[in-house]
């Protein structure tokens, strides 16, 4: 009970000054998850087919792939705060637009500008985010960040069921949240990254001062595309009925929300490069023989499913943790720019290539491609180990932030060595 304690103490100091932020990523994720939902219902509601809705659909990616690329100027121009509340606010009006005309160029475009959008508001949150941390507790804070998003995407999903006969209240709805999610971002005191000084990052720069980190957002989006888009497919090709299907997809992402918490506590504890390679090794190990265990029961196949979840979302954080304890404040916001290409890159290009496995080589190459994907990871990350050393930042520009900041705590957060004389000063003052 005591070392429950001490952990939930340590994680406290964690939480309390980034709540707002989280709870900002939290309605944010729950926003766009119940519109994505609901367009693609809409879209097959009305008779358009599932190739051109696929399209449709995907351009929102295509944005997200634009805004890492280009985005980063505006938020070295006018900041991560101004950014993200500008961004969110037009997606928020832009989301009524879809009730107008349900023709698939309108929505098309809509949905480019919206992924957009998007792209540019979680540049701003990973950065952001990345720039608060230090090295010794990046990792809790990257799986605090995810545990936000994969939960306010899933209450985002429940909200389907809410009862709207003229079409219009779901869009109002997803408005409001964007809306409410503003409040706590605009109103956070948690003090903004320094724009005043930022460095250029390009792929290959940041390949070669993070080759592990680069491969591993990749791979990640490569597994998590995968997984999110053809999950579904898989389990209803081996005979899984629609409940199965439902509880083998939810416990999927279930089991990621789990791992989060103690991987990205572990990741803090030791090299981020051995842990992702502990747990693309159990990945590498389960994945196949989930293909013979599905089909045992609901309660094997909602642990299976667990198990598959803890592999696969654990890669990105502990990738963009790792990454980040390697870079200088300046440099964080094209970085994250770049992984977030990355692993959209991974979102597109995997569900593509395994879905073409899948049909000529049979379904168990779905499993087989988390095998495959995470086998290669290990040995890039493996030879990595063995030829380079960490070489970790090892003081961050930025110190943590105390529970309630305030102006004098930010002056001392910044200034790390006036800390020690202000406490000797008041001790003595006590005696």
């Amino acid at each position: 009970m005591s070392a429950f304690k001490v952990v939930f103490s340590s994680l406290k100091t964690v939480v309390s000054p980034l709540s707002a932020f989280f709870a900002g990523t939290g309605l944010t994720c729950c926003a766009f998850s119940l519109l994505s939902s609901t367009l693609a219902l809409r879209m097959t509601g009305n008779g358009i087919d599932t190739a051109q809705a696929g399209i449709v659909l995907s351009l929102y990616y295509l944005g997200y792939v634009v805004a890492s690329l280009t985005s980063y100027r505006i938020i070295n121009k006018v900041g991560h705060i101004r950014t993200f509340c500008a961004f969110i606010s037009t997606f928020s009006a832009v989301v009524p637009m879809h009730y107008i005309d349900i023709n698939p160029l309108f929505w098309g475009a809509l949905r480019l500008f919206e992924g957009y959008c998007i792209g540019t508001c979680f540049l701003c949150l990973e950065s952001w985010l990345n720039t608060r941390a230090n090295n010794k507790n990046r990792g809790i804070i990257m799986s605090l960040y995810m545990l936000s998003t994969y939960l306010g995407s899933s209450l985002g999903q429940l909200l389907l069921n809410i009862p709207d006969k003229n079409g219009m209240v779901i869009y109002a709805v997803v408005a409001g949240l964007f809306s409410v999610a503003l409040v706590p971002i605009s109103l956070t005191a948690l003090p903004a990254p320094d724009i005043s000084v930022h460095k250029s990052m390009p792929l290959k720069e940041l390949y070669h001062k993070v080759p592990v980190g680069v491969v591993g957002s990749f791979a990640s989006g490569f597994l998590v595309g995968a997984f999110y888009t053809l999950g579904a497919i898989f389990a209803k090709n081996i005979g899984l009925s629609l409940e199965q299907t439902s509880v083998f997809m939810f416990c999927g992402i279930f089991g990621g929300m789990l791992a989060q918490l103690p991987i990205g506590r572990l990741s803090d504890k030791f090299d981020r490069r051995f842990v992702l390679m502990w747990t693309s090794g159990f990945l590498f190990l389960i994945a196949p023989w989930m293909y013979y265990l599905l089909g045992c029961g609901m309660f094997i196949l909602a642990g299976s499913a667990i198990l598959l979840g803890c592999g696969i979302f654990v890669m990105y954080p502990i990738s963009v943790s790792h990454t980040n304890d390697k870079l200088e404040d300046s440099e964080r916001t094209q970085a994250s720019g770049k992984l977030i290409l990355l692993q959209s890159m991974g979102l597109i290009i995997g569900p593509i290539i395994i879905s073409a496995m899948m049909q000529f080589f049979g379904n168990i190459c779905f499993l087989l491609s988390f095998s495959v994907v995470t086998g290669a990871v290990i040995i890039f990350t493996f030879k990595q180990i063995a030829t380079k050393d960490v070489g970790y930042v090892s003081n961050t520009p930025t110190a943590p932030q105390p529970v309630a900041p305030t102006h004098v705590f930010m002056h001392l957060s910044e200034n790390s060595g006036m800390f020690s004389k202000v406490k000797a000063a008041l001790k003595s003052k006590r005696h």
